[in-house]
């Protein structure tokens, strides 16, 4: 039967992981969860004040871990994608960590557009893919409507 032959190797959900300074991790999945219902799925790892490096990358890490044994991602950077807030943060920089490691794709500039995109594709789409996609979707979502209105309308 066509599926038991080695070309069609079924494709596993992108798993996703949101690390970000003080609650912004949590907050960010949570607000995108309102948005898109059921949507994918994402877990967030928060950074609070008073938290070390060294307990970050353990909790990031153990994070990874049950991304990895839940959606059967074996140690396979395609099947995770983490997002963080600030490129060159404590957050950005244990996730790089893992992507140094061969287990994940990493993305800073972490915002709602670039998750709620990354939770619709997360079913179809390679980690790879995916960080190339949410990147171009996070600039896409920023614009100076300020600007814009005065200049003579808002554009869709």
């Amino acid at each position: 039967m066509w599926w038991s032959t080695p070309y069609c190797i079924p494709f596993r959900m992108t798993q996703i992981l949101v690390v970000g300074h003080g609650d912004f991790a949590t907050t960010l999945v949570e607000t995108a969860r309102m948005l898109t219902g059921t949507a994918g799925r994402a877990v967030a790892v928060p950074f609070p004040v008073g938290t070390g490096v060294d307990e970050l990358t353990a909790q990031v890490s153990a994070a990874l871990d049950t991304l990895v044994a839940a959606g059967g991602a074996g140690d396979d950077p395609e099947r995770v994608l983490v997002l963080a807030d600030v490129a060159g943060g404590s957050p950005a920089r244990v996730a790089l960590g893992e992507a140094l490691a061969g287990r994940a794709e990493v993305v800073t500039g972490a915002n709602l557009p670039m998750l709620i995109d990354a939770l619709f594709g997360a079913e179809t789409t390679p980690a790879a893919e995916l960080a190339r996609r949410v990147a171009a979707s996070a600039q896409a979502g920023i614009r100076n409507l300020g600007s814009q209105i005065r200049e003579g309308g808002v554009p869709a």
